[in-house]
């Protein structure tokens, strides 16, 4: 907290000296109606409206422009509130504030993209971009619910003053290392569903994809977690670059592995060998352990179900039947992601000011990890029903699956860039 008292009736100011701010970027005053209204708003537009209305899009969909003009509205409706709050202020250069012009802009272009294409102006010029923009709208559409997500995780840092000062690289590693996690959860569902004939299509696997990530992860940051070369290495400077050094190489044996669209299980070893690595990080805080563990334990379940999932339980070309194993890897590495990002030193030093045990604690962040699985999974299957996935998009009522090639155009279809009309909802005989 900072060190200077604020009272609470100085009011909202974007201009408070940034000195006044030494360990925490928040004064002490309540969070007040208004900032709450202002989050309200703002998690309903970025976290439900706008990837239901991406899903929509998708789907191309009637009801695509009514979601996005709603999610818009509330959108406008919060930035004016953040800006006529009382109570509590902030540090004036948190990244919560400057990120916002990033979230407004790339709103205001999708906006006015999708107003422009809604004209159908398919003449002479207009003809000629109407593709391009097509593709551009929906890169930004698939973009807001990202950008969204991380302006919400910035606004929650931003509402309790941490990652500020000497707790800003601890911060930024837990929130970016989790949010990986629970991206990759929600990636590796999405393929679940509608993404292997996809793959087969490019003829590459997931792991292909997964080792080339995990390959330039590891460059970035064997050569970034010692930010002040020239000075002494500390053991969280060995721990991290080593990280980085591991992640490389094994992304090099994985590409090499899953050539020509074989799988390989070395992500998912990789995987296991980071939650050791991390189960064995030294820690500052009391509780810090139980939770890093528990998160270790989460990591791992991930790593060897994904293994077992893909050495004995996937079949090559089926897609239409999913195993209830299947599930278990996104599952486990979205709940991972959440307790890492749940187990900073701030987060859990306040746990011990508000005397709230660890156990109580994660069973709370587990909860989200539920909750964001279980809405990344209706938003592919609503994506399912409204394009009849994996039927033909032609066909009406319940119709077998009769070909390779019907599931492939069918699945390619969620990234297809035609600008057609809206369809309605169909029936699916999709076996969960």
């Amino acid at each position: 907290m900072s060190e200077h008292e604020h009272s609470s009736g100085m009011g909202h100011s974007h201009d408070l000296d940034p000195s006044l701010f030494s360990e925490n970027a928040a004064t002490n005053e309540p969070i007040g109606l208004i900032m709450t209204l202002h989050i309200a708003f703002m998690v309903t537009s970025f976290g439900i409206l706008y990837p239901l209305g991406m899903i929509l899009g998708l789907a191309k969909n009637k009801w695509h422009v009514p979601v996005q003009i709603l999610a818009s509205t509330l959108f406008v409706i919060g930035y004016f509130l953040a800006h006529a709050h009382n109570g509590r202020n902030y540090e004036p250069h948190i990244a919560h504030r400057w990120f916002a012009d990033i979230v407004i802009w790339t709103v205001i272009m999708q906006f006015i993209l999708g107003v422009y294409l809604k004209l159908h102006l398919e003449r002479s010029f207009h003809g000629r971009v109407r593709p391009v923009l097509v593709k551009i709208h929906k890169i930004l559409g698939a973009s807001i619910p990202v950008i969204g997500y991380v302006q919400i995780m910035l606004g929650v840092i931003a509402s309790l003053g941490f990652c500020y000062g000497g707790h800003t690289g601890q911060c930024l590693a837990h929130f970016i290392m989790g949010s990986s996690f629970v991206g990759y959860g929600i990636l590796l569902l999405l393929s679940l569903r509608v993404g292997g004939p996809w793959l087969m299509r490019k003829g590459r696997s997931q792991e292909w994809y997964d080792s080339w990530v995990i390959m330039l992860w590891g460059i970035v940051n064997t050569f970034t977690e010692h930010s002040r070369w020239g000075q002494p290495w500390n053991h969280g400077d060995y721990q991290h670059t080593s990280m980085g050094i591991i992640w490389w190489a094994a992304g090099l044996v994985g590409i090499m592995l899953s050539r020509n669209g074989k799988r390989t299980v070395v992500p998912s070893v990789l995987i296991i060998l980071t939650a050791v690595a991390f189960q064995g990080h030294a820690q500052h805080v009391a509780n810090s352990g139980a939770i890093h563990s528990y998160f270790g334990y989460m990591l791992m379940a991930g790593g060897l179900s994904r293994i077992v999932e893909i050495c004995f339980v996937w079949k090559e070309g089926q897609f239409d039947v999913i195993s209830p194993w299947q599930y278990l890897p996104p599952l486990t590495l979205i709940l991972a992601g959440l307790l890492f990002m749940g187990s900073t030193e701030e987060q859990l030093g306040y746990l011990l000011v508000m005397d709230v045990d660890v156990s109580s604690y994660m069973n709370v962040l587990l909860s989200f990890g539920f909750v964001v699985f279980l809405f990344a999974f209706c938003l592919i299957y609503l994506w399912e029903k409204l394009t009849d996935y994996p039927n033909t998009p032609n066909n009406e009522g319940y119709t077998e699956v009769d070909s390779e090639n019907t599931i492939l155009d069918a699945s390619s279809a969620f990234l297809d860039d035609e600008d057609d009309d809206a369809v309605e909802l169909k029936q699916t005989n999709r076996t969960q």
